[in-house]
């Protein structure tokens, strides 16, 4: 048995439901005696949480494109692709041809120029970068 089939059948117990039935059970039977829903709904409050099976780059990019998102959206930046983003800034290449080229978004090209301190803040305010700066 699955282990969600198994929980479905507890909760039925545990909501005094014959899982088989979806009869409700007599005021004689043990499914409504209140140590035993106690106890089954302890159960069902403390089940083990599903871990999400990890994705591959693969699966993540095909997902984004899914979505209408250019396809490294959200993705870690390598440090060959760091250097390509510098490396066509400075040779003047247009933001939007550079988020183009790296499969990303404006926003994230100009965030990272930023954030390697090739440009200033104002710069990238100036540039079109949209955020809420924090500070502390």
């Amino acid at each position: 048995m699955e282990q969600d089939k198994a929980y479905s059948v507890l909760e039925a117990l545990a909501n005094g439901v014959d899982p088989m039935t979806g009869e409700c059970f007599g005021d004689d039977s043990p499914y409504n005696q209140p140590e035993v829903i106690r106890a089954l709904f302890f159960i069902l409050r403390n089940k083990p949480l599903k871990k999400k099976a990890k994705k591959s780059l693969e699966e993540k990019q095909q997902e984004n494109l899914e979505k209408g998102l250019p396809m490294n959206y959200g993705l870690p930046w390598t440090q060959e692709s760091v250097d390509s983003v510098i490396k066509e800034f400075q040779a003047n290449i247009a933001i939007d041809m550079i988020a183009k080229n790296m499969a990303r978004k404006p926003n994230s090209i100009i965030g990272l120029l930023k954030k390697q301190g090739v440009i200033t803040e104002e710069q990238a305010l100036a540039m079109g970068l949209s955020y809420r700066a924090v500070h502390a």
